[in-house]
């Protein structure tokens, strides 16, 4: 007798799965090196959060800028409609921003800028037990540096990144670069040592905020020709016509120098500010007002932050301001770097958490990136510590959230989501990215919560519309990312849904989805990476209905974007996650090709997504989804050949991998009766070839878990024939008689309660 094999593939499970994968938390290691190899492996309780009045983030005492003129009011926009099935509002207007001439223009930064004032704020430690902190404090303050050099740890295995397969190791700089560890160690960089005046006299070029003694300066230049008084400890002093200076304020707190302000008495040269402060080996960011207008220049390891000139020339200026080194103005330059340059980006985060430990948006940021490599443990450890630290949003929390269903635990995440999506306190794009979020949670949720997640997308698009025309960058922004999110969750949920004119309805959502990432890509600095995630979720789309869609040109698309984004960058982080991603959408082109019976196609697409997924595995951690997604990829690449081509031998050699997969233990009660299907299946393959134990042992195996898929549901009982069919006749083949009619019998019993009176033999 031939045994039977099965095809029922995995596909819509792993399909809404991908996403997100499940982890165990671990304390946070931030080794940012080649290898990821993990610090320790004790294990920590996540920690619940706690809503608290939000503390402000300590700040030194400092002179604050702002600069003149008031962004106009935003332009209104028709929301969305949310009738079913829903359909994309076409009259949407999304051109706001950027290039010269658009409707929304912003004011030219061409006025000075202005002191307004001193302040401080108070810091807590929201998440501070009575009598300690869980933040672990930094040993001494943070000297400047010029970058942050991370020293790879020895691979236990080569990587398999055709990118980043050497370690690559920095450039070597003065001082010793520090261990990255699990909470960031205060780094000590080399000060740039002012260099000595031509005279003996004492320079304003050598005040240096923070260490400089004010009686120092008063010895020198004698009493100040103006003293104002701020409060009991602070106070600023005005010097006049010092050296190239025409005046001098001073800010002092409990008689140390907090921030200098210094005016020229005519615009002097940025060659001759960098020399005479020692910046030229320190990387310098541009800062912006909240609406994208230039306002300065800061060098974050110096505290030195030059104005935009009102007079004189471009490489000129006729102010500076020289503070302490500071949290901010790390996060500015880290917000100023590519999206592409991961590692970069981790290390001026960390020299952001060096200086306030407790700095909510630098852990956030941090959990953000290592989301995207996978290392999602890390990952959540940050986002607690976001969502626990000072300065904490709604935003902070919702992605923590995510990590929190990544974990595994998916009811406490739709709980948590729909807390934040329903706080009418929160910003309105942070609650239209709740409803975004929500939805998508619910698409996780099986095809009983389908309707539900497309009322919360249209949700998310009637909140987020009004808001693509903000003249806040960030508020608008944030909510032209929610309409590209929700606009394309939109697709998938009628694509899996039950839903009349699927093809025409999820084109549409498609469609409108890329307007709006065209227009982000044109007018807000956006890259290639959203036009990637376009063709995953095209494809994903398409993927779980039958349609004419050929897939080609996707793929096109999609190795042409890979090529693009990987020749902007040489950081191996973002190859790394640039490949899994690439891999991860050829996954979706695969099963759109075997189920268009274009085995062959389907078959070259498969080795080309396996050698992308290899090499963004590199220091990733292996999560459910990731399971499912490539046991999924390789069961039906083995499918093709054992069924197809009738080539067990070859099909074996993807079964391998897939078996590893599909059975790993973290997948528990994750899709039974699939995945058993699956096993039974490839038991076939490794008897036909010779390997008669793995065969019976995959068909136990896959017998198994469709058992206990049919305890959960009796429909399912079906699915148990052709395991007990191959196994009797196995056990007859072996020559154990009992069990081949133990298991004969057992499939009979089930016909016969199906209505069945087929005899097996």
């Amino acid at each position: 007798m031939r045994i039977s094999s099965i095809q029922k593939l995995i596909c819509s499970g792993v399909l809404i799965l991908f996403a997100c994968g499940w982890a165990v938390a671990e304390p946070i290691r931030l080794t940012l090196d080649e290898s990821d190899q993990p610090v320790t492996q004790s294990k920590v309780t996540p920690a619940q959060h706690i809503e608290a009045v939000q503390p402000a983030i300590a700040r030194p005492f400092s002179l604050s800028l702002t600069a003149d003129g008031e962004p106009p009011e935003a332009s209104a926009v028709r929301q969305a409609s949310a009738q079913e099935p829903p359909t994309p509002n076409q009259d949407t207007s999304v051109s706001v921003r950027a290039p010269e001439g658009a409707q929304v223009a912003q004011p030219a930064a061409n006025g000075p800028l202005r002191i307004y004032g001193v302040h401080q704020e108070k810091i807590d430690n929201p998440a501070a037990r009575q009598g300690s902190s869980r933040f672990t404090q930094p040993s001494g303050p943070l000297q400047p540096t010029t970058k942050v050099s991370v020293e790879a740890l020895p691979s236990t295995e080569a990587p398999h990144s055709r990118f980043s397969q050497a370690v690559i190791k920095p450039q070597p700089v003065k001082a010793p670069s520090p261990e990255v560890r699990t909470t960031p160690v205060p780094v000590e960089p080399q000060v740039p040592v002012p260099m000595e005046v031509e005279t003996s006299a004492f320079s304003v070029w050598q005040i240096v905020p923070g260490k400089t003694p004010l009686t120092q300066i008063e010895s020198e230049w004698g009493k100040p020709a103006h003293t104002r008084r701020i409060d009991q400890n602070k106070h600023v002093q005005l010097y006049q016509q010092q050296g190239e200076f025409a005046k001098i304020e001073i800010a002092v707190e409990n008689d140390q120098i907090v921030s200098v302000f210094l005016i020229p008495a005519k615009p002097i040269s940025l060659d001759l500010v960098e020399q005479k402060f020692g910046l030229s080996q320190i990387v310098p960011a541009a800062v912006h007002d909240s609406s994208g207008r230039h306002l300065g220049t800061i060098y974050p390891e110096r505290g030195v932050l030059i104005p935009q000139s009102a007079e004189g020339g471009p490489r000129e200026t006729d102010r500076i301001i020289v503070q302490a080194p500071s949290a901010e103005s790390f996060m500015i330059r880290a917000n100023n770097r590519s999206p592409f340059e991961f590692r970069d980006r981790l290390n001026d985060y960390q020299l952001a958490i060096a200086q306030e430990p407790h700095f909510a948006e630098a852990w956030h940021q941090t959990s953000l990136i290592l989301h995207r490599l996978g290392r999602d443990t890390e990952a959540f450890e940050a986002a607690r510590k976001a969502a626990s630290g000072v300065g904490t949003t709604a935003e902070h929390r919702l992605h923590r959230t995510i990590l929190t269903v990544v974990q595994g635990n998916l009811a406490s995440g739709i709980q948590n989501t729909q807390q934040i999506a329903d706080d009418v306190t929160a910003a309105d794009h942070v609650r239209a990215k709740a409803h975004c979020q929500l939805g998508d949670l619910m698409q996780m949720a099986g095809p009983s919560r389908n309707r539900d997640a497309v009322q919360h997308h249209v949700k998310a698009i009637e909140i987020a519309s009004p808001l693509v025309n903000d003249t806040n960058q960030e508020v608008r922004r944030a909510a032209k990312q929610v309409l590209v999110d929700a606009h394309m969750a939109l697709a998938i949920d009628i694509a899996t849904g039950d839903w009349e004119k699927k093809e025409q309805t999820v084109s549409q959502w498609l469609m409108r989805s890329k307007v709006y990432i065209d227009d982000m890509v044109t007018n807000e600095d956006a890259t290639g990476e959203l036009r990637m995630a376009w063709l995953t979720k095209s494809l994903m789309a398409h993927s779980f209905y039958d349609a004419p869609f050929d897939p080609g040109d996707s793929i096109d698309q999609i190795i042409g974007q890979y090529r693009e984004l990987l020749s902007q960058t040489d950081d191996p982080f973002f190859h790394r996650a640039l490949e899994w991603e690439t891999g991860r959408a050829l996954s979706q082109a695969v099963f759109i090709e075997h189920s268009r019976d274009n085995f062959d196609a389907a078959l070259k697409l498969a080795d080309q997504a396996r050698t992308f997924l290899r090499g963004g595995m590199t220091g990733r951690e292996i999560g459910i989804a990731d399971h499912l997604l490539l046991g999924n990829l390789y069961f039906r690449a083995g499918a093709i050949c054992a069924v197809q081509k009738q080539d067990h031998s070859a099909a074996t050699t993807w079964y391998e991998p897939a078996v590893q997969h599909l059975s790993n233990p973290s997948l528990q009660n994750v899709m039974l009766d699939r995945r058993g299907e699956s096993l039974v299946s490839m038991g076939v393959s490794f008897w036909s070839v010779g390997n008669r134990d793995q065969g019976v042992a995959l068909t136990e195996q896959g017998k198994a878990l469709i058992e206990s898929a049919t305890a959960q549901n009796a429909a399912l009982q079906r699915k148990l024939i052709v395991p007990l069919d191959n196994l009797s006749e196995m056990y007859r083949e072996l020559g154990n008689s009992q069990k081949s009619a133990q298991y004969t019998a057992s499939a009979q019993k089930i016909r016969k309660s199906l209505g069945d009176e087929t005899v097996s033999r």
